[in-house]
């Protein structure tokens, strides 16, 4: 019995650790959906990897639950009739985890349609470059004699 309980503490923080990520990944991505807007590619870059990283620390995070919650006893079902400050922490914490991952959510659909036009626009820019490509290319016949000249100067 001395096991569940200090095994219930040690739950509840992570799954408080795992909202937290959650709230920082959706900030992140509202960041990065203003850079996509901007088309900076800096703050695109940067954003990128602070989601990688809260992308790997959720996996570790998620095998850590796993392993606390393996840990416990099955414990009897709760009595909904019984209005406890745990049953409305849970309930609490479990409202934000679907407020969470609705936004989360809506902010990849935003990320993948800012993707897809910016992939558009390059294929258009990347045509445009490619017909105009002869016009700009200098020959190399003259780039050769320029770059002579200028040596026996």
């Amino acid at each position: 019995m001395d096991d569940i309980e200090t095994s219930l503490p040690k739950l509840s923080q992570l799954i408080e650790q795992r909202l937290t990520l959650l709230r920082s990944l959706a900030e992140s991505l509202e960041s990065s959906t203003l850079a996509l807007a901007r088309n900076d590619a800096e703050a695109i870059a940067r954003g990128a990897a602070h989601q990688a990283e809260l992308c790997r620390q959720w996996s570790g995070l998620e095998d850590e639950l796993r392993r606390e919650a393996s840990r416990r006893l099955p414990s009897p079902a709760p009595d909904p009739s019984s209005q406890t400050p745990q049953t409305e922490r849970t309930a609490r914490l479990e409202a934000e985890w679907e407020t969470l991952g609705s936004r989360i959510r809506y902010l990849t659909r935003v990320h993948w349609s800012l993707l897809r036009h910016l992939e558009r626009s390059l294929a258009v820019l990347s045509r445009v470059v490619g017909s105009c490509a002869p016009t700009y290319t200098p020959d190399p016949g003259w780039l050769g004699t320029e770059v002579r000249l200028r040596a026996g100067e």
